[in-house]
Formats: C-alpha cells, structure tokens, sequence
C-alpha cells in the first residue's frame, strides 16, 4: 500500500516523467488529488469486507487506495497504454482489459460487488443504466460524473430541465446522495465543467408493476417530452384508455417515480403484448 502511494505521489508532484496522455476518445481527465481520491474511496464504506470493481482507473489514483484494503479488487480498463501503465505500477492488480460497457459482468462476479470510478463523462450515463441492469449484483457504487449528469441522478420534477430517465429510474434501484463537488483543476487536462461525486447504495422496492414495462413506459414518454402522456405513449397504450387516467394529460417532466410505476400498472392492467 504504502509503496503504490508513494509511487503516485511522486508522479503528481512532477518528479516522474509523464507516461500517460489522456485520450479524448476515452473521455479520459486523470484525478490528480490524492485527498479527493480517498473521499471518494471512503464513500463505498468499510471496503475489507467487499469485492470491488473500478471502472477506468487510469494511472490508478484511486487504485492505490483500494488494492490492499478490499476483500478482493479488479479494475476494467480499455485503453491499452493505461493498462500497460498500470500493470507496471501496481503488480498485484487484477486487470480486465476491455470495455467495461461490453463486458458481462456475471462472467466475473456470482456474488455481490461494490463499484467505483471516475467515470468517462462521455459514457456516464450508459455505465448508470448498466449498473442497474445488473442491480442484484452490484450493492453498492461511488462515481465521479460530470455535474450536470450528476444533477440528473438526483432531480425531481420541479427541476424541469434536468429530470428525465435516469431521474426516474434511479431512484427504484438506488439511494443516491451527493458527495462533494470539484471543480476542472482537480484533474489533468481539466474539463470544461465541473464535477460531482455521489454515492448510492441499492434499496429493496417492493415492485407494483413490471420493471420492463416501466423502463418502456419511462424511456417513451421523455423521448416525447413536449407531448402529453396521451399523446407520447400512443404506441404503448391507445389514448382513448390512457385518456381515462389522470396524468393522461401531463407531460413525463410532472411525474414522480412512483406516480410513473403508478401509471405503469394502469397501462399493464389494460393492454396485452
């Protein structure tokens, strides 16, 4: 443990030569602060007792804090020059080399898991709709998210603008809760925005409806926000019988998730794939 700190440190304070350049088609801004590292680390809870995945480690700043100190760790990586770098530097890492999106995550884990990382901002949504397609595996998870992302995991709809599918989806996985938020120099290059970490960990909804008609219902209705319910879910339900339903008349943006699981169990009573 000590060695790999002491490893890193020494190529954040510029004593090293550079060995790794971010690649933008990786969506890839290195965390360069060894004290948000741990904050973010710390988010996952006492981690001696959990198998941990990080998604991305990249030169491994938050890496170094979680070999030693996991039940069992392994770390996803797609870009060949981050995982040679890593392989060198950390030499006890278990290391999947591929696209974290691509990979099927029952391959490596028949148990739970808890996962980190700082996320690629360009697929950052994609991981969250992975993770919760795989939520009876994964318990828990720590991410670094592009703020406005971030705002999304966690608005309601009075915030008009930022809710959408993963504001209403979430919420029947996850608990999630902000952690802190950066701005662009804490990493390396920095980003055009600013950043957030958040924390969730996964709840026990008791399900009124089927999860794979709600996430259809969901992703329908904001494809066609501007549209009123009747009119968006057309394909799903005839809007003569949606039309008999009180948030008929609203847009997906004045749903609550559990008004939407609602309205999902009046469409699953009346129509018959």
């Amino acid at each position: 443990m000590s060695y790999h700190r002491r490893n890193f440190r020494l190529y954040s304070l510029g004593k090293e030569t550079p060995t790794l350049k971010a690649k933008k088609h990786f969506g890839q801004h290195f965390l360069t602060s060894e004290t948000t590292a741990t904050t973010i680390v710390a988010g996952l809870g006492d981690i001696s007792t959990q198998d941990v995945l990080e998604v991305g480690p990249g030169m491994g700043i938050i890496t170094q804090f979680m070999l030693s100190a996991a039940k069992r760790f392994r770390a996803v990586e797609i870009d060949p020059e981050a995982a040679t770098y890593l392989d060198e530097h950390f030499k006890n890492i278990e290391l999947i080399k591929a696209d974290f999106l691509k990979v099927d995550l029952r391959d490596y884990y028949s148990e739970q898991f808890s996962l980190i990382g700082n996320f690629p901002y360009n697929i950052s949504s994609q991981i969250v709709f992975k993770i919760i397609e795989n939520t009876d595996l994964v318990e828990r998870w720590v991410g670094m998210f592009q703020l406005e992302m971030g705002i999304r995991l966690v608005a309601q709809p009075k915030d008009k603008k930022d809710y959408g599918i993963l504001s209403v989806l979430t919420p029947f996985y996850y608990k999630v809760e902000k952690v802190m938020t950066l701005g662009p120099e804490a990493f390396n290059p920095p980003p055009r925005v600013n950043s957030i970490v958040v924390k969730a960990t996964r709840v026990n909804h008791q399900w009124k409806c089927d999860p794979k008609l709600l996430k259809r219902v969901v992703k329908t209705s904001f494809g066609m926000r501007r549209k009123t319910l009747s009119n968006g879910l057309a394909t799903i339900i005839p809007k003569e019988i949606l039309n008999t339903h009180q948030y008929a008349t609203l847009r997906p943006e004045n749903l609550t998730h559990l008004q939407f699981e609602e309205l999902t169990a009046f469409i699953e009573q009346h129509v018959s794939d």
